[in-house]
């Protein structure tokens, strides 16, 4: 019984030593930081941020590539689900997060990123890729100067010639610090691909040159010609807002998609287009 116990102990020691072990990223308040793990075997990425003052804290993680949950503790690093919070993944929201209310002066935040499962991409292996995000001042810090794609992100698409010319339109966000950019995807999107952040399309789409043309009243469009009509085409377009460059992603458009009921095979991803949706949970410091 006394082995037992100490092979238990030992177990958990070492454990705690793993993840105390690990280096930590230090967060700045309202700054994204990036991060990105290999295999499910690195473990966890661990970020911290002190607060400098009394006030509630709001914490975002964007999914750039791959799966994982997250884990926010308090002063301790906690990786399990006993952490102050815990967010599992969830395929139908565009980011984990929670608000953090009534915490001290100099409390420690420690954000944990585990990933669950590998992927290939260009012959290499990833397991998340993501951004992070902590803010105590999102009214000013963060919704200034975050772009929100115009009509909840709606793109409309049109294709012609049989399928080999596609244009794809939508309205602007109205901001003159905002610039535009279409990143294009050929066949099939990877596993783990997340085509619902500005991070997920820049990591596995390619940024496409073709011109956008203003139409008048924040209406803008592009053409493409030269289209495979076996193959599908992935377009997003992406804005980007210069002051900070904080980016968001309009929805995910398809041309020639294999699986459109529409007889010119084009589609459109969408995914709850509302600003920012993330699962959130508030709580108190008991």
């Amino acid at each position: 019984m006394k082995t037992i116990f100490s092979l238990l102990f030992i177990l958990i020691i070492s454990n705690l030593y793993l993840v105390k072990s690990q280096s930590v990223t230090v967060l700045s308040d309202s700054i994204e930081s990036f991060g990105t793990i290999e295999t499910v075997n690195s473990g966890a990425s661990i970020y911290s941020f002190t607060l400098k003052s009394k006030l509630p804290t709001n914490i975002t993680v964007t999914p750039c590539f791959g799966t994982f949950d997250i884990y926010v503790s308090i002063n301790n690093i906690v990786v399990n689900k006993s952490a102050a919070y815990y967010g599992a993944w969830d395929p139908t929201v565009k980011a984990l997060g929670t608000n953090l209310k009534s915490f001290p002066e100099n409390t420690t935040i420690y954000i944990a990123v585990m990933p669950l499962e590998e992927y290939e991409f260009n012959n290499k292996t990833y397991a998340a890729s993501f951004s992070v995000l902590i803010t105590t001042n999102e009214q000013n810090l963060i919704l200034p100067y975050l772009p929100v794609p115009a009509r909840d992100g709606g793109v409309d698409i049109k294709l012609t010639n049989g399928g080999k010319s596609g244009t794809i339109s939508f309205y602007k966000t109205g901001n003159s610090s905002d610039s535009y950019t279409i990143y294009t995807f050929y066949g099939t999107r990877p596993k783990g691909s997340f085509p619902f952040s500005a991070c997920g399309v820049k990591f596995y789409a390619t940024e496409n040159n073709q011109k956008i043309e203003d139409n008048g009243d924040n209406e803008a469009s592009a053409t493409f010609t030269g289209l495979n009509t076996r193959e599908p085409t992935g377009l997003t377009v992406v804005v980007t807002r210069k002051t900070k460059n904080f980016s968001s992603a309009y929805d995910y458009a398809v041309f020639n998609a294999p699986n459109s009921s529409s007889s010119l095979k084009s589609t459109i991803l969408n995914l709850i287009p509302a600003f920012l949706i993330c699962i959130f949970i508030s709580f108190l410091l008991l």
